[in-house]
């Protein structure tokens, strides 16, 4: 019987077969509310089970996304899962599988069992790779001689021009005198050589230098980019720079394979500038043979500004292009012969012959991490294709994006990854969406929609992949570029149909000597790319600086993404709301009015619209970046003497509402401490009484702090220590690791 609420006379209508309230009248509210009580609630359940069996294929697709939540948890965990924790999460995969296995038929129970037994496999994976990993050394503060093979070169351009080159060594020795006896390092360790120095060292190499060494960067600002998690989890130990010239002992039997390589990979890259000198010859070497830091940095700012940034590295649309070309000719080849038309598997063939030539550029390219992920992808289409399934699909995505999670947990907090999964996924959601209005207009009778239907091709795979990129590079980079449509419209297709076929061609021709016929078409396709890249990147509004997405905000967004691809109907366009409100959402948050660097030299107060930095005139270039990635703002430098919006400075400090910040090592000037809340004391040791302070002993014991204020007027000070908690990868203060002696390595 449906429940009675009490309304005032009047109001509402009378409706037939329900009870009125007092005054014969129906309340709606009331009605509705007993309606559902009375019967709405099952009907609602079973609503929802039946679209959830209307989506029944589609629930697959969901286990990847558990398995990308789970590792997403074990990063954002305040402290590191004890044994309980652990043991929580077996438990959880062990009762998941039993309930799979004992109530088959129950939807409920597959879905809730599914993603929480996927969601505690990507903690455990997560938490496995995290202890897998060696500690962190403690390297020495000083100028030591050091010893090591080289297992990786690159060439590195400075801001000035000025090209040297990066090596990374392991199994290096420390030889200062201390570490005599000590063991060498389980971790890797990179060195940049000096400008003028002579050594060419390869692969396999030995190599002997005196150099000053740093531990991995603490964090510039309480949640931003942690470059100590990236190191843990690439196995190095830090880096270090060169204080004289190096001394190579070459590999007895040439550094074997990878040294074998590198060789031929800059002997190919010279061949190439010399047929084609200029950027155009640097920007060929890259896409070719996978030259590092080739392009000089004025160029790669108008690439990254037209939105063409991925053109400049050997991404997975190189390796699409060079495996669909060789895949055409293999196939138009057999086509050729009536034998083979008529009786071999053609398909698979030029599937397998393109699959090889895909190994083939990787290798040559050197094997970078996002092109192994591009050919993994790569090859489980190949896969698909061979077994007669759909080689691009979201099912073949989600196995894809389970294998590189398998494989590199950590990958899910990288950029590589992330703008992948987003621009693939967007790409085969998007054309299955418009498939059936693209193929009405390809078999139209009107030839001007035929010519439209293949002209909006390109068009929406790039407004598809590079809206569904645009809130990963918003959170990494902290700036949006508006006309990457127009510039990726134009220059995709002339890299797919002309540079890189040239380019192969070139690579076919090195052996007689010929590949100058080749490259110098190839550089036409490549002046024009550039001359785009510059007219797009000289437009009005073509970077723009935005606050950077928090995680929180990506996690939002790809959540808000995962929806709006992987269900169907119409019941997906819900996924909409969260991609707005994560693109939204660092205008919606607090920012921080003041921010210090973890060394305690930098200050940074954001008022009037600007960032203003101090002391002095040079900011840390390194710090200033991730700076105004977090803040979006244009930069400026704190007044000696006078006001710059809400801040006042005099005599060496300034004064932010109610903060204090001393920049020099001064007395106190009479009536500082005056109406302050807070004191931050950059050089000295002196504070106010009854004010709290924040001194440089508190920036080497916390790290970088932001102070945001309240609307009430109140103060929020965060710590990165505080932020990111005791993790394996958190070094302690003054970034100090484990000693390298048998006995700590032990424990």
């Amino acid at each position: 019987m449906p429940l009675r609420l009490a309304c005032r006379p009047g109001v509402g209508r009378r409706r037939a077969g329900v009870d009125s309230g007092p005054g014969g009248s129906t309340c709606r509210a009331g009605w509705f509310v007993s309606r559902v009580l009375a019967g709405g609630l099952p009907r609602l359940r079973a609503a929802l089970t039946a679209w959830l069996w209307g989506q029944n294929t589609r629930l697959v697709l969901w286990l990847p996304v558990a398995l990308a939540g789970g590792i997403i948890a074990y990063f954002a965990l305040p402290t590191e899962p004890g044994g309980v924790v652990v043991a929580g999460g077996v438990l959880a995969c062990l009762a998941s599988l039993a309930c799979r296995l004992l109530w088959p038929d129950r939807l409920a129970v597959r879905l809730g069992a599914g993603m929480v037994g996927a969601g505690s496999v990507g903690l455990l994976l997560a938490w496995g790779q995290a202890w897998r990993m060696p500690p962190f050394p403690d390297l020495p503060r000083r100028a030591v001689h050091l010893s090591g093979q080289v297992g990786g070169v690159e060439v590195q351009r400075l801001a000035d021009g000025t090209q040297v080159l990066r090596v990374a060594l392991r199994g290096v020795r420390l030889e200062d005198g201390i570490s005599i006896g000590m063991p060498p390092l389980r971790r890797l360790l990179s060195v940049r050589l000096q400008a003028d120095d002579p050594a060419r060292p390869m692969p396999g190499d030995g190599l002997r230098v005196r150099a000053l060494l740093s531990p991995p960067a603490f964090l510039d600002m309480p949640g931003g980019y942690d470059a100590q998690r990236r190191a843990w989890f690439a196995g190095q130990a830090g880096h270090g720079r060169a204080l004289g010239q190096a001394t190579i002992t070459p590999a007895r039997v040439g550094g074997g394979v990878a040294g074998w390589l590198a060789g031929r990979r800059h002997i190919l890259a010279e061949r190439i500038r010399t047929a084609l000198p200029g950027a155009r010859g640097d920007i060929a070497a890259t896409v070719l043979v996978g030259a590092d830091g080739a392009v000089d940095g004025a160029m790669r700012a108008a690439f990254a500004d037209a939105g063409l940034a991925h053109l400049l590295a050997v991404t997975g649309l190189h390796l699409a292009i060079v495996m669909g070309l060789v895949m055409v000719v293999l196939r138009t080849g057999l086509a050729l012969s009536e034998r083979a038309a008529l009786y071999w598997p053609c398909r698979q063939i030029a599937a397998v012959g393109a699959l090889l030539a895909g190994c083939g550029y990787v290798l040559l390219t050197g094997m970078h991490l996002p092109a192994q992920r591009s050919l993994l992808m790569a090859g489980l289409a190949l896969m698909a294709l061979l077994a007669g399934r759909r080689p691009l699909s979201l099912r073949a995505l989600a196995v894809a994006a389970t294998v590189l999670m398998a494989l590199n947990p950590e990958g899910v907090t990288e950029l590589p990854l992330q703008m992948s999964v987003a621009a693939v996924m967007a790409l085969i959601a998007g054309f299955d969406a418009l498939r059936p209005a693209l193929s009405g207009w390809e078999h139209d009778d009107m030839w001007l929609r035929r010519v439209a239907a293949r002209l909006a091709h390109p068009l929406v795979a790039s407004v598809l992949a590079g809206g569904a990129c645009l809130p990963v590079g918003m959170a990494h980079f902290g700036t949006v570029q508006p006309w990457f449509v127009l510039a990726n419209l134009l220059a995709v297709p002339l890299m797919s149909v002309w540079i890189m076929p040239w380019g192969l061609v070139a690579l076919g021709l090195m052996p007689l000597g010929l590949e100058k016929l080749a490259l110098v078409p190839m550089g036409w396709g490549l002046g024009v790319v550039t001359w785009l890249a510059h007219l797009v990147a000289g437009l009005p509004a073509a970077r723009i600086g935005v606050p950077a997405i928090g995680n929180a905000g990506l996690v939002l967004f790809f959540a808000g993404l995962c929806w709006l691809c992987l269900w169907g109907g119409r019941v997906r366009l819900a996924g909409l709301a969260p991609i707005m409100l994560a693109v939204l959402s660092p205008w919606l948050v607090a920012r921080p009015v003041i921010m210090l660097a973890p060394d305690g030299r930098m200050a940074g107060v954001v008022t009037a619209g600007r960032l203003l930095t101090g002391p002095g005139l040079h900011p840390d270039p390194f710090v200033l970046r991730e700076w105004q990635r977090v803040s979006g703002l244009p930069a400026g430098v704190l007044p000696a003497e006078g006001t710059a919006g809400q801040v006042a400075c005099h005599a060496g400090a300034c004064r932010v509402g109610n903060i204090v910040l001393v920049l020099a090592n001064r007395p106190p000037a009479p009536g500082l401490c005056r109406g302050s809340v807070l004191l931050i004391n950059l050089p000295g040791t002196w504070g106010c009484d009854g004010v709290p302070s924040i001194g440089r002993f508190d920036l080497w014991r916390n790290g970088a702090y932001g102070i945001y204020r309240q609307p009430d007027g109140g103060l929020v000070v965060q710590t990165d220590r505080a932020v990111r908690g005791a993790r394996p990868w958190v070094m302690r203060p003054g970034g100090a690791g484990l000693p390298n002696l048998p006995l700590a390595q032990a424990e």
